[in-house]
């Protein structure tokens, strides 16, 4: 109940804050205001730029998969040879292999917990640029086409959006054309002397 009472809060506040923004700039502009929303993750998953930076996160991804799935097939082997040789061993033989298997267990959670940490790591350090020069790329946009209000489209409390507002679809193509210039600049050979 009371997680109910702080998203009802959250919703109504977002909702006000929304609707005093739109009546300040209407009053301000005294004419009309011009409203877009954009899917970020639309518009990354949809760039080249963002797709590069997805190939290379899917690419660590497997990789720190592969370790893991390799213990765990270490571990699970381990369990099993117990479970079928436990009652030919002599106690010492039983508790040493508990012994061990207990220890390759918590290297497992061990190494479970440092991948996903690298990889939250790896993703921060990819991304980042991305989410840089989109800003930069929205901010352009914004000047030029002159927009008064930009909304996130999976934001809480926006529950519909025109897909006439709906400028994803122009913001990739912006997004893919700053790419390809700046790639084509750095493949560019610099002319020294």
């Amino acid at each position: 109940m009371e997680t109910f009472k702080k998203v009802n809060g959250i919703f109504f506040l977002s909702v006000l804050i929304t609707l005093f923004i739109i009546s300040y700039l209407k009053a301000e502009t005294s004419g009309s205001i011009k409203i877009g929303v954009i899917d970020i993750k639309r518009v990354i998953n949809n760039s080249k730029y963002g797709q590069e930076v997805m190939e290379q996160l899917q690419k660590k991804y497997s990789e720190l998969s592969t370790k893991l799935e390799a213990k765990a097939k270490e571990v699970e082997a381990l369990r099993e040879e117990i479970e079928k040789k436990g009652t030919l061993w002599s106690p010492e033989v039983r508790e040493k292999k508990q012994n061990e298997y207990q220890k390759m267990l918590r290297e497992l959670r061990t190494l479970q917990e440092d991948s996903q940490y690298e990889m939250q790591e790896y993703e921060k350090k990819m991304l980042d640029p991305v989410f840089k020069e989109l800003e930069n790329v929205l901010k352009d946009f914004v000047q030029k086409e002159k927009y008064d209000l930009i909304f996130e489209k999976n934001q809480p409390g926006i529950y519909y959006a025109s897909s006439q507002i709906d400028l994803s679809a122009k913001i990739v193509e912006l997004f893919d054309h700053y790419y390809l210039q700046k790639k084509s600049k750095e493949k560019a050979p610099s002319k020294t002397k």
